[in-house]
């Protein structure tokens, strides 16, 4: 099948023009000046923490990472699904809740983290992270340096470079595999769909989107690649891998319930009704009605002939965006490719309205990053009080933009 023919790319392409501009350098370059002196602060303190006496890590969720990995290395990779056991490998601020909450596929990759040290895994991670992204965007932004630039240090991912969290990873393997579909590359596009289960709770609104276009390959494919990842590393760990963490998983659940209304770096609509006040038993079954329409959005939008490719694209973004009840803030780095797909799909234009929008989503929950450093707000208004609205806000005008002319789709074989 034909997901986006050549006229409706190059369309989609000379919509990112006006960036290619003056302008668009200026705001391209000050973006790359703020994104560099914000991670080589944070980068330039984990080393300098580090290197004191009896401390090991820094305290970011990056440290769950780098724990599990020393205890992989050290013969104990089921340790790493113990609390306490976790908490003491990292030695910072143990007693703290960071529960190790991965398939095994995901501790067999970050392995290798174990044989280095904090700060030099911690370099690692994030220079890695930073090339996957810019990589994964090049696809979709025409080859227009500005918009790949502003792609690649989004203020949105300023959240998941401080924590040290995996949200860029499974964005450009998203991304990758977007790029493989609108290829026709469908047994690639599978395997990289694949690849996400590795973080497999961001990944719900997928297969819904393969089966509105009937990529019945990709989802073989998708289904293979997962198999593979769960069940070799399982050989290596053993099936208590998976009591284990199923156990964890019940524990966390129930933390997360009853802390809805005190989290304040959660942004899923969950929590913007909590933070409005609303009681999280009242909040919750709301949050089940939004994911199953959400469910319902995507596949219904990724069938229609009158939503453009990136259009279709960018319904997919914001349905797992606004589907998940436990999204944290770091999360939000999705929210720099919405809006690289709105403008793409003609959604939002250059009109003062529209450009507020996408500057807020290329923001993202940036601010609350920030926040840390000088505490000026309750992290709450600068997430949950606006992203999810905003999220509403830009999915209602992509419905409106489904009643534009048909776009013809042959289903996949």
């Amino acid at each position: 099948m034909m997901l986006q023919s050549p006229s409706d790319r190059q369309a989609a392409d000379a919509r990112l023009a006006p960036f290619n501009s003056r302008a668009g350098f200026m705001a391209a370059g000050l973006a790359t000046v703020v994104s560099i002196a914000f991670i080589s602060l944070v980068v330039s303190v984990s080393f300098i923490l580090t290197t004191g006496a009896g401390v090991s890590a820094m305290s970011v969720d990056f440290r769950v990472f780098w724990g599990a990995a020393r205890l992989a290395v050290a013969g104990e990779p089921l340790a790493a699904l113990d609390p306490v056991r976790l908490g003491a490998s990292h030695a910072t601020y143990p007693d703290a809740y960071l529960p190790w909450l991965y398939p095994p596929g995901f501790l067999l990759l970050v392995t290798p983290l174990g044989f280095m040290s904090f700060a030099t895994a911690f370099l690692v991670w994030t220079a890695a992270a930073y090339a996957a992204i810019t990589l994964a965007v090049r696809p979709f932004v025409a080859e227009i340096r500005p918009v790949w630039v502003l792609l690649a240090v989004a203020p949105a991912y300023l959240p998941t470079m401080l924590l040290g969290q995996t949200s860029l990873f499974w964005m450009a393997g998203l991304l990758a595999a977007l790029a493989a579909l609108r290829a026709e590359r469908w047994i690639l596009a599978g395997v990289l769909i694949g690849c996400l289960t590795l973080k497999p709770q961001l990944g719900l609104m997928i297969p819904f989107a393969l089966l509105g276009i009937g990529a019945w390959r990709t989802i073989l494919a998708a289904v293979v690649t997962t198999i593979v990842l769960m069940a070799g590393p399982t050989l290596i760990y053993g099936l208590e891998y998976w009591s284990l963490l199923q156990a964890l998983f019940v524990e966390h659940g129930d933390r997360m319930i009853y802390s809805c209304q005190s989290v304040r770096l959660m942004i899923s609509p969950v929590n913007t009704l909590c933070f409005y006040g609303l009681a999280s038993q009242s909040a919750l079954p709301i949050q089940w009605g939004i994911m199953a329409l959400m469910m319902a959005l995507v596949l219904w939008v990724w069938r229609s002939d009158r939503a453009g490719f990136d259009v279709k694209v960018a319904v997919l973004l914001i349905a797992i965006l606004l589907s998940a009840p436990y999204l944290w803030y770091y999360e939000g780095a999705l929210m720099a490719a919405i809006a690289l797909f709105l403008i793409r799909g003609g959604v939002l234009l250059t009109r003062p309205g529209h450009v507020v929008l996408l500057f807020l989503l290329w923001i993202g929950s940036g601010m609350q990053a920030v926040n840390f450093f000088y505490d000026a707000l309750h992290q709450g208004w600068l997430g949950a009080a606006y992203i999810p609205p905003l999220l509403f806000i830009c999915l209602g005008l992509c419905l409106l933009q489904t009643r534009a002319t048909p776009q013809a789709v042959v289903p996949a074989k």
